[in-house]
């Protein structure tokens, strides 16, 4: 009888980054069937460890910024300090100029900016890094709600901040006129454009240099070639911390279900929590929620739960 083979697509579970946890569950997973692991995350040092793991570079930290270097490209980011909903003194001057210290020689530069919480329209950052950036293959990673978020308008990313913050209507109109005005003079329709609002308006900086807006759990997908793999399973396996109807498990569990949904496989899911009803879980496109251990999740603890589940697994035939 022929052995299952399984993906396992996962992100953070509790205190184990993507890495640790894809381990350990694939740990469990092994002894009962032909296991490949892809770390996943939407960003931040979660997406370091995942791209690191992926390409085999290193991550390298300083401060709030870190970055992973691997043959002819870098990934860089930084995570600016919280600031309020609405704060027009905040800059991006800071990432800019971690963006400039880190490229290098890299000829692809991809840059997480979903740490940023400034809304200077991405100014700061062009100040400091657009000479840096200039003529190299560009790519702005920004959170996938954000992908299609226009700079300028009432439906745009300056508006949400300000709505947000309940800032007067006034204000806000004046804030988006001057917007308004300097992407229309980095160029032709970037007011408006898709994703230009995302990241505080870094999307716009991304955009107006050339570069292009993709997600983090977009971007592993493609390092980890997850299609193909997708397509030669016979099921998905993720995790995460928690799950709710609300939430849907976040990010990385919402991109993975997805994933196996346009792949046509089932996809598993491990986490900790009170769990769903099957109804429910079959509304976020997951067949079975599997319940870690009780208090912190360790590799040993989800180990061990997919150890105990894939010893039920039975093989069926082999999907084409």
């Amino acid at each position: 009888m022929t052995a299952l083979r399984v993906a396992v697509v996962c992100g953070r579970v509790g205190d184990l980054d993507p890495v640790a946890a894809g381990t350990a569950l694939a740990r469990g997973i092994a002894p009962h069937a032909q296991v490949a692991v892809a770390p996943v995350a939407a960003g931040g040092p979660d997406l370091a460890a995942a791209v690191a793991a992926l390409t085999g570079g290193e991550v390298g930290t300083s401060g709030q910024g870190w970055l992973v270097r691997w043959p002819g490209a870098v990934l860089i980011g930084y995570s600016q300090p919280a600031a309020p909903s609405w704060a027009p003194g905040a800059t991006t001057r800071d990432v800019g100029e971690w963006i400039a210290s880190g490229v290098g020689d890299a000829r692809r530069v991809v840059l997480d900016l979903t740490g940023v919480t400034a809304h200077d329209g991405g100014e700061g950052l062009l100040a400091a890094a657009g000479a840096a950036l200039a003529g190299r293959e560009l790519v702005g990673l920004v959170a996938p709600d954000e992908t299609s978020l226009p700079a300028t308008g009432i439906g745009g990313g300056l508006a949400r901040r300000a709505f947000a913050g309940r800032v007067d209507v006034a204000e806000l109109l004046a804030a988006d006129a001057v917007l308004a005005a300097r992407a229309a003079s980095l160029g032709d329709g970037l007011a408006t454009a898709p994703g230009g609002g995302a990241a505080g308006g870094c999307g716009l900086a991304i955009l107006a240099i050339g570069g292009e807006l993709s997600t983090g759990t977009q971007f592993c997908h493609q390092l980890a070639n997850l299609a193909d793999t997708l397509a030669r399973a016979d099921l998905v396996v993720t995790g995460c911390t928690e799950l709710s109807a609300l939430d849907r498990g976040g990010p990385v569990v919402q991109a993975v279900v997805g994933w196996a949904d346009e792949a046509e496989r089932p996809c598993i899911l491990f986490t900790t929590g009170a769990g769903l009803a099957r109804r429910e879980l079959r509304t976020l496109g997951l067949e079975a929620a599997h319940l870690l251990p009780a208090g912190a999740p360790t590799p040993d603890g989800l180990t061990a739960t997919a150890a105990r589940i894939a010893a039920g697994w039975v093989p069926g035939p082999r999907r084409p």
